[in-house]
C-alpha cells in the first residue's frame, strides 16, 4: 500500500487542531457527494467511520480544508455520526460560499480519540529505530503496520462497524468492500479491542489505501513478532521539521522532548497508548 495516505494524515495532524462548534451555532445542511468520506476524529487523523453519496449532514464547524458534520439521516450503518470529513466529499460545501454561515473554529478537539481507540500501531508523532541501506537512525513513522487478515468471510473489511451498549463493536456485514488483502496495513483496535480499523487498496490497484474495519482477531502479524511496529520506538514532543525516508540521530532525537513508546495498557497485543498524558510517558531510550 502507498504511504502517501499515512504521511498526509500525520501530517495534517500535526499542523492544526480543531473544536466542535457551540451548540448555540447554526447548522448550514448539505449532502455526501463522494462516494465515500472518511469520518475522521479530528482533522487530518483517525477514522472513525465512512459517510456515503447521499447522506444528509449538518455542517457545524469548519477549520482549513476540514469541516466537522453531523449525519442526519443515511441508510447504512456508522459507529459515529459525528466527524470531520475533507470539504471536498460535501455538495455545496466543496463550491465558492459554500461554507457561508458554518463558524470557523480551531482549537482543541484533539483528546476526542480518547473514547474510540484502545491501542495503535505506533503513537502520534513517533519515530522507530531502523536501518535503511547501511544507515541506522531514527526515521518517522507515517504509514501502517503491514499485516495478514486472516481467512473468511468474516474478516472481509467493511466500510463501517456499530458500537453496542450491552456487548462488543460489530463490523457491519452489508457493507464489506472488495479490496486487495495483499496491501493490509493495520492501524488501531477499537475501546473494547472488538474491532480493527485497516487500510488496503481496491482490488485491480488503486493509489490509495480503502480505510474500513474488520474483527481484531482477523488481524495477524506479517513479518513482525506483532501487529504494530515493535522495533526501539520514540514518541516526540515536536516533530516539526522532521522529514520522512531521513534517519536521525540519538542526539536529535533527545533534542525534540523525546519520550519512549507507552504499550497500551488496555490491548497491549493491539500496540501502544496514542498519546499518554506526560506524566505517564516513559523515559527516552536513548
Amino acid at each position: 500500500m502507498k504511504r502517501v495516505g499515512w504521511a498526509l494524515a500525520l501530517a495534517g495532524a500535526a499542523a492544526v487542531a480543531v473544536v466542535a462548534a457551540p451548540a448555540s451555532s447554526a447548522a448550514t445542511t448539505d449532502t455526501i457527494s463522494s462516494d465515500r468520506a472518511t469520518v475522521r476524529e479530528y482533522p487530518g487523523r483517525l477514522v472513525l467511520a465512512n459517510g456515503a453519496a447521499g447522506d444528509r449532514v449538518e455542517l457545524t464547524a469548519y477549520c482549513g480544508d476540514w469541516v466537522r458534520i453531523r449525519v442526519t439521516s443515511t441508510a447504512h450503518v456508522m459507529a459515529t455520526p459525528v466527524g470531520w470529513v475533507l470539504r471536498s466529499n460535501l455538495t455545496r460545501g466543496s463550491q465558492s460560499g459554500g461554507l457561508s454561515g458554518v463558524p470557523e473554529q480551531c482549537g482543541t478537539d484533539a483528546d476526542r480519540w480518547r473514547d474510540w481507540v484502545g491501542a495503535i500501531n505506533a503513537p502520534f508523532h513517533s519515530l522507530r529505530k531502523t536501518t535503511a541501506d547501511g544507515v541506522t537512525g531514527w526515521r518517522r513513522i507515517t504509514f501502517g503496520t503491514r499485516v495478514t487478515l486472516a481467512a473468511g468471510e468474516q474478516c472481509t473489511p467493511s466500510l463501517n462497524y456499530t458500537r453496542v451498549t450491552d456487548g462488543p463493536d460489530v463490523v457491519d456485514p452489508a457493507q464489506r468492500v472488495a479490496l486487495d488483502l495483499d496491501t493490509v496495513s493495520y492501524r488501531y483496535v477499537t475501546q473494547d479491542g472488538s474491532v480493527a480499523l485497516v487500510s488496503a487498496q481496491r482490488a485491480g490497484g488503486s493509489t490509495y489505501g480503502v480505510w474500513s474495519f474488520v474483527p481484531s482477531s482477523c488481524v495477524q502479524p506479517r513479518g513482525r513478532e506483532h501487529v504494530y511496529f515493535d522495533e526501539p520506538v520514540v514518541q516526540l514532543t515536536d516533530i516539526s521539521g522532521l522529514q520522512t525516508g531521513t534517519a536521525y540521530s540519538d542526539a536529535t532525537i533527545r533534542s525534540r522532548g523525546c519520550s519512549a513508546g507507552l504499550i497500551s495498557p488496555t490491548r497491549p497485543a493491539f500496540g501502544y497508548w496514542p498519546d499518554p498524558q506526560p506524566a505517564n510517558r516513559p523515559a527516552c531510550p536513548v
